[in-house]
């Protein structure tokens, strides 16, 4: 019987086990990255801006909020407006995609998300 009486306290104790010892459900992870992509009309506008910045996003955000500044045709765009990719090509190693964007009939070229394959 004192068994029986151990076991039952035991698994009572158990139960009784105080709330932030308990494991709260996970939230899902924010998305990783900006809220916004930087696109361009021509691959090579993008490229030609890369090379200026030197890949910089502090110097991109710069220049692209200077009115003065020749954007190349580049701009950000919200995540929200990107529907998926038009193509993709790899010049030199660096991988490339072209952005099919809501509203508009022509993809927006960016620098990938997905590195390039090996040959």
């Amino acid at each position: 019987m004192r068994r029986v009486l151990a076991g039952f306290g035991l698994v009572l104790a158990l139960m009784a086990e105080p709330a932030s010892a308990q494991q709260k459900p996970k939230t899902p992870p924010k998305p990783a990255g900006p809220e916004k992509v930087l696109t361009c009309g021509a691959l090579s506008n993008l490229r030609i801006l890369m090379a200026e910045t030197g890949g910089n996003p502090a110097a991109i955000r710069t220049r692209l909020s200077d009115p003065k500044a020749d954007h190349l045709g580049c701009t950000r765009v919200g995540r929200d407006r990107v529907e998926g990719n038009a193509e993709r090509v790899v010049i030199g190693g660096t991988a490339y995609d072209c952005l099919k964007v809501k509203e508009t009939s022509l993809c927006r070229w960016t620098l990938s998300g997905v590195p390039a394959e090996a040959p």
